[in-house]
């Protein structure tokens, strides 16, 4: 158990933290693609590791990550105009570039502009645009390459990737993404006032017992009867392996399998050769909220168009979002809880 003074250096990842420095030595996923649509579509504020920046698309189609206030008069660059490759303040009209360059002061004598401009650039971030992931590198000096994540190599059509905010830190957000003993509780069906797997809701007893159960299926049960699962993390050079052990039928065992990759990231394969595989990477916005990146692909095959359904409107470690990435379940709504439904269908309602 850590303590709170440790807990306290490991949720903190200002530039002037510890865990703030790790961060800034890896690629970090800002934005999803998609938010930044096309050239000269608006910029977005995006807050990452408790420092404000603006994003933009520029005519070119070149992402910029630049600090969020002229350095002219402190105006927010988020109400700029984004046009022929550049963000240009509504103030006084001074423009930056994707790499934070000042290329324009147009309050100015061209004489004078020429003297300002090389000092009166701002911050921009390095930036990476692959797996329908924008990336920033928030640290100095030159970036590390970018994880070789499987999900971001497979064609467009064989994945699927969002993204939802959440009301905690980072590091307890990923500590309860990475247990998976929550699963005999949290995931579990109710079905005549106990525990079942959920594809076990709404049948009968007969209909349980006499039902020919596949075994993708099966464990589903097995996560509700062994709600002790026995862990083993093994250690290695980019994090470590985590194995979660049920008793399935015929004292067989039913393994779940979840990577965990420094900083922040997890990844489960399928447990079946059906399956998908799945991931999540935990941002920190600030020290007390964070984004959770979700991803969902298969190697073999595109995924097919009721699946995409399925995890837009909130399958497994995905949320049903708003056009903001904001759960429509959240604290402010009590997570829309159903008291009728928890008596009767799921264990949480």
């Amino acid at each position: 158990m850590l303590t709170a003074a440790e807990n306290e250096t490991l949720t903190q990842t200002g530039s002037e933290s510890p865990m703030g420095a790790v961060f800034r030595r890896y690629w970090t996923p800002a934005l999803l693609a998609r938010e930044l649509p096309e050239p000269n579509s608006g910029p977005l504020r995006l807050k990452l590791l408790g420092e404000d920046f603006i994003a933009f698309r520029d005519s070119d189609g070149e992402i910029g990550i630049v600090d969020a206030r002229c350095p002219h008069r402190g105006a927010n660059l988020f109400f700029g105009r984004n046009e022929e490759c550049g963000l240009r303040c509504v103030y006084h009209g001074w423009k930056f570039d994707v790499h934070g360059h000042c290329v324009d002061i147009p309050n100015a004598s061209p004489e004078i502009a020429s003297r300002l401009k090389p000092d009166a650039g701002i911050r921009a971030l390095q930036v990476r645009e692959w797996g329908d992931v924008i990336w920033a590198f928030l640290g100095d000096g030159e970036a590390p390459e970018l994880p070789e994540f499987e999900f971001a190599k497979v064609p467009p059509s064989h994945r699927f990737v969002s993204k939802k905010f959440q009301q905690c830190n980072w590091a307890q957000a990923c500590e309860g993404g990475l247990d998976t003993a929550h699963f005999s509780y949290l995931h579990a069906g109710i079905n005549d006032g106990k525990k079942v797997g959920l594809h076990q809701v709404g049948k009968s007893r007969e209909e349980i017992a006499g039902q020919n159960e596949p075994t993708h299926r099966a464990r589903f049960r097995w996560l509700i009867e062994d709600g002790e699962p026995r862990f083993t993390v093994l250690d290695h050079a980019a994090g470590a392996l985590l194995c979660a052990a049920r008793t399935a039928d015929n004292d067989d065992v039913y393994y779940r399998m979840t990577q965990f990759l420094m900083p922040n990231h997890s990844l489960a394969p399928g447990n079946f050769p059906e399956d998908n595989n799945l991931g999540n990477t935990w941002v920190p916005i600030d020290d007390t909220s964070c984004w959770i990146f979700c991803y969902c692909w298969n190697p073999d095959r595109p995924l097919r168009e009721d699946e995409c359904r399925q995890l837009a409107s909130g399958s497994g470690i995905f949320a049903e979002v708003d056009d903001r990435y904001v759960p429509l379940r959240q604290r402010e709504n009590d997570y829309l809880i159903d008291r009728d439904a928890q008596r009767n269908e799921s264990y949480t309602g």
